[in-house]
């Protein structure tokens, strides 16, 4: 009798102190049991008949201190990349969210500069990561507007079309946008609202884990801010084929999965590192997560991110590991029947998400450039910091913010070029990725450049 008793109040302890674990696991990491439920869900390609559209993205929380990774970054990185190419000829595609936290604005400009070459040269794009705390309205605003300054300085950030506009994505630090952090790390419960007024177009920062992760996983929606709470993107309206964009702010979610391996149960939210790397049972499990517009499940996203200016990760993202990566990526998922891969940068992936919420179908390769033109970096190169006034295939038109005397290279992707404005031309060198021109500004530094369509050229590996 007494064991009997003794076998039931074991009982109800364990129970209870399931219980209670449990009530700890759903107030700290709600969104765990939607991640759980989400293994049991068909994939995306058992859902539609065709090839699967797989649309990989690599975002970095990129945060360099030193001169020496930059230099390997522009060493190693196209030495990697020139290796691969996708189904649209286009080179492995990175997207830098940058952060130079210890930077001077003159080492600042410097690795934007670097940023800027790799991106002319077809390797990828420059978008913003911001690391901040304690803050109010003003105080963020001060420290985005100057970081957005600095990056359309260099191209980066400004849209080359006639009339250039300010936008970007953003990936918060630590993983705590809106305040989500219980207060750490941010400082503001309307980041969501501010970040749409300054030209965000969609945000990049999660999955991550603990509090920080929104009760919304492996999918892209809408979240509205509530200026008067934190953590406004916890849940939102998801995008749709044939629907419209709501609320403040886009959230492009990258896969966040449970996988049984050694110790038996692992969580994986795409983070690529040496301790962690890119194996091809993560690749495999990235796409069967199936993350896409909803009614659209023939166009897979795979956004995956690292920390790429951190030495020890190296080989992940810029060595062996990451070429074994996109070998694998373009082997198992690139055969032009089952699959069809498409590397694309962070922007590229939202303009294709838009193509398809506005029902367009088709070959995704012709809706990188859908809702947000390339950004400037992408044609225009210079040595020194300048604002870009207009651009289109034909013109150019740019102020140059270097003192009258000062000898400028800017290189344009055209092998036709006629200059005209406060410059002499010194010199000029032809290449097949377009024209650099030697420069003495006078003046007030405004320059235009007259672009001869036939002589246009494009990016290496660019889609043609």
């Amino acid at each position: 009798m007494m064991s009997r008793r003794i076998l039931r109040l074991g009982a109800i302890g364990v129970l209870g102190a399931g219980l209670a674990l449990a009530a700890v696991i759903h107030a700290r990491y709600p969104w765990i049991w939607a991640c759980a439920a989400d293994q049991f869900l068909p994939s995306a390609e058992a859902t539609h008949q065709g090839p699967t559209h797989v649309m990989f993205t690599f975002v970095d929380h990129f945060e360099p201190h030193d001169q020496p990774t930059m230099d390997r970054w522009v060493d190693s990185y196209p030495a990697m990349a020139r290796k691969h190419r996708d189904a649209d000829g286009r080179m492995p595609q990175h997207s830098w969210f940058w952060f130079f936290a210890e930077s001077d604005g003159e080492e600042s400009l410097r690795f934007l500069q670097q940023l800027a070459k790799l991106s002319y040269d077809g390797f990828g794009e420059v978008e913003l990561h911001l690391h901040h705390d304690n803050d109010t309205e003003p105080t963020f605003l001060e420290k985005i507007t100057r970081m957005i300054r600095l990056s359309n300085w260099t191209g980066a950030l400004v849209t080359a079309e006639p009339t250039p506009r300010t936008t970007f994505g953003f990936i918060h630090g630590l993983w705590a946008l809106d305040n989500s952090r219980h207060g750490v790390a941010c400082g503001i419960n309307n980041e969501l609202i501010l970040l749409r007024r300054l030209g965000c177009y969609a945000d990049f920062t999660h999955p991550s884990w603990g509090p920080m992760h929104p009760r919304q996983i492996n999918q892209l929606y809408y979240a509205t801010d509530d200026p008067q709470q934190p953590k406004s993107y916890d849940t939102g309206e998801r995008m749709r084929v044939g629907g419209n964009a709501v609320g403040d702010l886009l959230i492009f979610e990258g896969p966040s999965l449970l996988r049984f391996r050694k110790p038996p149960l692992w969580y994986d939210h795409g983070d690529i590192t040496a301790i962690e790397p890119p194996t091809t049972q993560r690749i495999d499990s990235w796409v069967r997560a199936g993350i896409h517009v909803e009614g659209k499940p023939e166009w897979v996203f795979v956004k995956v991110y690292t920390h790429g200016a951190t030495p020890r990760d190296h080989e992940a993202v810029l060595g062996g590991l990451a070429d074994e990566m996109h070998t694998y990526l373009e082997r198992r998922y690139n055969d032009g029947k089952r699959y069809a891969l498409h590397y694309v940068t962070a922007r590229e992936a939202y303009n294709i998400a838009k193509a398809a919420e506005a029902g367009q179908t088709g070959d995704p390769n012709d809706y990188r450039d859908f809702a947000i033109p390339p950004y400037a970096n992408r044609s225009v190169l210079a040595s020194v910091p300048y604002d870009l006034i207009r651009a289109d295939r034909q013109r150019i038109v740019a102020r140059l913010l270097a003192p009258a005397g000062s000898t400028v290279d800017v290189t344009l992707r055209s092998r036709d070029v006629r200059v005209s404005g406060d410059v002499s031309v010194g010199s000029r060198r032809i290449t097949a990725q377009g024209t650099t021109l030697a420069l003495t500004v006078s003046g007030e530094g405004l320059v235009e450049f007259d672009l001869r369509p036939t002589a246009l050229a494009t990016e290496p590996g660019a889609p043609q």
